[in-house]
């Protein structure tokens, strides 16, 4: 099976401002956990006036998908999404730099026995999750528990950034697998591996098929069903989460989805859509409303970002 290449770029100009970028990366991932936590809400207050197209996004997203919630409340929930977003900065370092004894101090991991029940038999297991602000976070629990897993990723522009990544998360886990490269996530699931996934991005129709989240028809890509269908792998559906009143972390694993698939794609990513938002209501502000979730629409519907 084929990982993730891991050669380091050269120190050529032209790869100069990835090198800056990545010295800056390293430098957040050494900083204290009160210092993210302090400085996530002035970053995140910064964020959305310098991102205003990205918070007019989460502001459309926030009113079809929370139609009870006044506008004060939906601009509060805005507000708190973009503090997320400053605090992940924060997060993605700490996740690639921090010593296991810092980020085992930083949180505490629930039902991981869902994960042994699921892993019996030699069963792979496709662990699903959301695009959560503190998801860099989520995976490296994961790789706590199970060191062994890969994860899929979408491959950076930048070859210093991508190498970097690649490199900070092979320090936690067995390597990571481009989206592009399903034929390596496919003999990893049948080979009995863990693979870390987030489903929850529109890719476009030709990926995709229509299923309900948070009442609204959302394209949904197959992937999640297909890549069962064809492993025979296990469903652990993983959610990590920011405590503020603990000030720690919560990764959750839950029971794997049982009789998935059911043969109907469908009522099947219904039931993926469904596991997803039940836990991003447990904390609506870490979710990554910034993406355009709902832009790819049902023949006929006028654009949802219009």
């Amino acid at each position: 099976m084929v990982s993730t290449p891991t050669k380091r770029p050269p120190l050529t100009p032209r790869h100069w401002p990835g090198w800056l970028g990545v010295s800056f990366l390293w430098l957040l991932g050494k900083t204290p956990f009160w210092f993210g936590r302090f400085l996530s809400g002035p970053l995140g207050s910064l964020m959305s006036g310098l991102m205003k197209s990205r918070r007019k996004v989460a502001e459309r997203n926030m009113e079809r998908c929370f139609p009870e919630l006044d506008d004060k409340q939906r601009q509060a929930l805005v507000d708190g999404c973009f503090k997320s977003l400053g605090r992940m900065l924060f997060e993605v370092t700490w996740s690639w730099s921090a010593s296991t004894r810092r980020i085992r101090k930083m949180g505490e991991i629930d039902g991981f026995e869902n994960m042994g029940k699921a892993r019996e038999n030699g069963r792979g297991v496709l662990v699903i999750t959301g695009h959560i602000t503190c998801l860099e976070i989520g995976g490296r629990y994961l790789g706590l528990k199970v060191p062994e897993c890969m994860g899929i990723y979408r491959p950076l522009k930048s070859p210093v950034l991508e190498w970097y990544q690649n490199r900070s998360r092979k320090r936690y886990t067995e390597g990571t697998i481009s989206k592009r490269d399903m034929r390596s996530a496919i003999r990893f699931l049948r080979n009995g591996g863990v693979l870390w996934y987030a489903p929850d991005q529109d890719f476009g129709p030709k990926q995709s098929t229509f299923a309900p989240f948070f009442g609204i028809q959302t394209a949904t890509l197959d992937a999640t069903v297909k890549l069962v269908e064809l492993t025979n792998c296990a469903v652990v559906p993983m959610f990590p989460m920011f405590d503020a009143s603990s000030g720690k972390y919560r990764v959750t694993f839950y029971p794997a989805l049982e009789n998935f698939p059911g043969g109907d794609m469908v009522q099947d990513l219904t039931r993926v859509n469904a596991q997803l938002e039940q836990q991003i209501r447990q904390a609506p502000e870490q979710y990554w409303w910034i993406h355009r979730r709902f832009k790819t629409r049902p023949e006929g519907e006028p654009p949802f970002y219009g």
